[in-house]
């Protein structure tokens, strides 16, 4: 199945590696598809709002583009969000949440924030009106690796651990999501470097091993352009000239640092046998709405 067509879009990888800057091209992918989207964060220091030219995005939802929009939501909105969809009423929610003796049953709830969290995500992907889908596909930007697979597992430590009831019920039907390939895509956002690239196989065997999540694409981000094997041969002489000598130098780094791409390009092929996209490493200082336009039309 192509990956703009799943319901829910896991994006996934190490801190540095660009994962929420590929999260948001995907999202706007997504509706350059047709597809009405959700950018979904977990929590997060908020940039997507700046990648859209928009304010920073909170708990909630907000327009970034046509068919696409952005949501932030805290734990506490989170828990509160699903509270009151479990028990319907605002008053019922007060008196069973809002007291001091559920507080303290709450805390005792093994991961209830991260699987508030993920359970608002799970929401929105089952989420209807008029007897529609509301969202064709969320797109959720999760955090650095640890973190995220611990969110990812709060579903099976609950249905193991919690009583029967509506959280257990809830927990099962979010791990059945997650372990759908026909419904749920895992992400993986890497680069062509060892670290990276060592943690993104790790990743992806845990995500095997341990939730039943198999991978559905790398993302192998920041690919530093090519050079000619002809300019390449030159460099060494323009290097001793004067006039180009400082541009050589950042020539034969650029190579350099290509060879190096080249050769964990060909780790991560030889590692996965899923689709590989290539983002090109864009030399800016922060990114912009159209740099997110440009790496979204690679998925397009």
């Amino acid at each position: 199945m192509p990956l703009l067509d799943r319901r829910l879009i896991l994006v996934l990888g190490k801190g540095g590696v660009g994962r929420t800057t590929v999260a948001a091209s995907l999202g706007l992918a997504c509706a350059r598809a047709g597809r009405k989207t959700l950018l979904y964060q977990a929590h997060a220091t908020d940039r997507m709002g700046a990648y859209f030219d928009r304010p920073p995005i909170g708990p909630q939802i907000a327009p970034l583009r046509d068919r696409l929009f952005g949501v932030n939501p805290s734990p506490a909105t989170a828990i509160r969000e699903y509270a009151l969809m479990t028990l319907r009423f605002q008053k019922v929610y007060e008196l069973v949440f809002e007291n001091r003796l559920s507080q303290g049953f709450l805390r005792a709830i093994p991961g209830l924030d991260e699987y508030a969290l993920l359970g608002k995500a799970w929401f929105h992907t089952t989420e209807q009106k008029g007897g529609r889908p509301v969202w064709d596909t969320v797109v959720m930007d999760l955090p650095a690796s640890g973190h995220s697979l611990s969110l990812l597992g709060v579903p099976k430590v609950i249905s193991t651990t919690v009583p029967e009831g509506p959280l257990r019920r809830d927990a099962r039907t979010i791990m059945a999501l997650l372990a759908d390939p026909a419904r749920c895509a895992a992400v993986i956002v890497t680069l062509a470097e060892e670290m990276p690239f060592r943690e993104a196989t790790e990743l992806a065997a845990r995500l095997r091993g341990e939730l039943g999540i198999e991978v559905a694409q790398i993302v192998a981000n920041q690919i530093y352009p090519s050079v000619d094997a002809g300019a390449e041969a030159l460099l060494p002489a323009l290097a001793n000239v004067p006039a180009t000598a400082p541009l050589a130098r950042q020539a034969e780094l650029l190579t350099a640092r290509r060879h190096i791409n080249d050769e964990y390009l060909a780790a991560i092929a030889a590692a996965f046998k899923v689709p590989i996209m290539e983002l090109p490493k864009l030399f800016r200082g922060s990114l912009a709405s159209a740099d997110i336009e440009q790496l979204a039309a690679c998925f397009t």
